[in-house]
This record gives C-alpha cells, structure tokens and sequence, in this order.
C-alpha cells in the first residue's frame, strides 16, 4: 500500500512539475504545451488514475495560463480603446468648442450689422420725416400767405 502511495505521489509531482513549467512558458505558444500534454499522456504510469491526475494538472495549468493571458490581452485592449475614446471626445470637444466661438463670433458681427443698419434706416427716415414736416409747414404758411 505504501509502494502504490508514493508511486502515485511520485507522479503527482512529475505532473505539478510539469504543469508549473508549462505555466511558466510563453502563453503565446499552444502548441508546445499541447505536445506537452500529449507526452504526459503518452508515458507510462503505475495506474490510470495516475495518468488522469498528471493529464488533467498539466491541462489545468495550460487553461489557467491561456486565461491569464487572455485577460491580460483583454485589459490592455480595453485600456488602450478607454485612451483612444478619451482623446476622440477632447478632439471632439475642441472642434465643438472652436465651431461655437466662431458662430458666435459670426452672429455677434451680423447683430451688429443689423443693428448699424437699422439705426441708418431710422435716421433715414428721421430725415424724410422732418423733410415732409418742414415741406408740411412750408405749404400751412404759404396757404395762409395766399388767404385773402
């Protein structure tokens, strides 16, 4: 019984073995831990379940990499599309913000070219109104002149 005990403690270890250096290889390259996996299953063992235990650590170590990595990849994309929205809404903003002061730049010069001309208009007719006055004033005297 202790013979069978240490065999199987034995491969445990050959499998943990196998699966930390596994976990510490590039997650970048499947294939090489897919082969690796491949000749854990492949060697010779005291009993099946000593296989199945050295196969499913060293399949579990390759998943828990493949997972680091891909959140890892994940986070940095994200972060990378966060700086690159960022700095699309300041564009935005600034294109926006410069847009608006030229419109109002744009509007404050018409009011007050409307504004110049409607004072011109009003003193235009300020003027005919004064001269139809003064023309109205001119004709009560002459009509009064010319009174028998």
């Amino acid at each position: 019984m202790k013979t069978i005990r240490a065999a199987f403690l034995s491969v445990c270890v050959l499998g943990l073995s196998a699966a930390v250096a596994m976990a510490s290889a590039p997650a970048g390259t499947p294939n090489g831990h897919g082969d690796a996996i491949s000749a854990l299953a492949h060697a010779d063992y005291a009993s099946g379940a000593a296989r199945g235990v050295a196969v499913s650590t060293a399949a579990k170590a390759l998943g828990a990499a493949v997972s680091a990595a891909a959140r890892a990849q994940g986070a940095e994309k994200s972060a990378a599309g966060k700086a690159k929205g960022a700095a699309a809404a300041a564009a935005g903003k600034a294109k926006g913000e410069a847009t608006s002061a030229a419109g109002k730049a744009r509007g404050a010069a018409a009011a007050a070219a409307g504004e110049a001309k409607g004072v011109a208009a009003s003193a235009d007719g300020r003027a005919t109104a004064a001269a139809a006055q003064a023309a109205g004033a001119a004709a009560a005297v002459a009509g009064r002149a010319h009174k028998p």
